[in-house]
Formats: structure tokens, C-alpha cells, sequence
């Protein structure tokens, strides 16, 4: 059985534009119509301080005096 895959868009009016297939004029075929799933874009904006709050049974404990830690959380405000 030969297979043929291409991808197209289903026009205004319903209609699905498919290549020339002119070898195959009069012979039944068979249609599989997959629909992609639109890509759903979340954009959520996280600071330092959500991350530790989520995180932090995970972290030991943390130094709040320590040098690397106030500059990272300096960094990120």
C-alpha cells in the first residue's frame, strides 16, 4: 500500500488543497485528517524569591549574610 504525507490548511470555506495525484485519477482512496494542536504559549514571569519559596525544603539552609547569595539575589532584583 503506498502512503503519501503532506501538510496543508483547511481554507475558509471548509475546502483542503492537496497535491497532484493525476497517476491515481479514478481509484478510491482512503483520508486520515490529523489536526495539530496549537501550541499554547504561557509566559510567566518568575523572580528568585518564587523559585526559593517553591524550593525550599529542597535547599539546605541558607546563609543570608553569605556573599554569592546577596549577590545573586542582588542580581535578580
Amino acid at each position: 500500500m503506498e502512503t503519501y504525507k503532506f501538510e496543508t490548511t483547511v481554507l475558509e470555506n471548509g475546502m483542503i488543497q492537496i497535491p497532484d495525484f493525476l497517476k491515481y485519477k479514478t481509484q478510491r482512496v482512503e483520508v486520515f485528517l490529523v489536526l495539530k494542536q496549537k501550541k499554547k504559549l504561557i509566559k510567566k514571569e518568575k523572580n528568585v524569591e518564587d523559585f526559593l519559596d517553591k524550593w525550599f525544603a529542597y535547599f539546605p539552609e541558607i546563609e543570608t549574610n553569605d556573599v554569592r547569595y546577596n549577590a545573586i539575589i542582588g542580581k535578580n532584583k
